[in-house]
């Protein structure tokens, strides 16, 4: 009986958890909606500028970060071009093949719209053994994908 209850618990616990997760992915969203906004871009926009910055600089693998179509992806970097944030480079091994860069504007738009995040979610109030504890639970969970 006992071993039924803690089962129970864990099932409800579990769900509590993704509950208390599908908040936190809706707060993110929210600020970086608005961090996008304050910034003259779009979420997707934002997204796509993270992207780069981590070095995925074709179009194809940006795609399958964002989850969209590769076509989306060239009128993302159009506008990204346009604001002076990527520029477009021919590959030296297949002229057809462009690759992506941020460019010096991009990686500082990029540092000053993410340098509020950590206060806007509290990441900042939290001492460093509940940071590290948070990052370590979180890479478990990431990693289970």
């Amino acid at each position: 009986m006992i071993v039924h209850m803690k089962a129970t618990f864990q099932v409800n616990q579990s769900e509590l958890i993704c509950d208390d997760i599908m908040m936190l992915v809706t707060t993110c969203k929210q600020h970086l909606n608005q961090i996008a906004k304050d910034n003259g871009l779009t979420a997707i926009q934002l997204f796509a500028l993270r992207a780069i910055a981590e070095g995925n600089n074709a179009t194809g693998k940006i795609a399958q970060i964002l989850h969209c179509d590769a076509s989306n992806v060239t009128g993302i970097v159009d506008r990204l071009t346009l604001l002076g944030f990527v520029t477009r480079k021919e590959s030296p091994s297949d002229r057809r093949v462009k690759t992506l860069q941020l460019t010096k504007e991009g990686e500082i738009m990029m540092q000053d719209a993410l340098k509020s995040l950590p206060s806007k979610l509290g990441c900042d109030r939290l001492t460093l053994q509940e940071a590290e504890s948070l990052h370590s639970i979180i890479s478990k969970l990431i990693s289970t994908q």
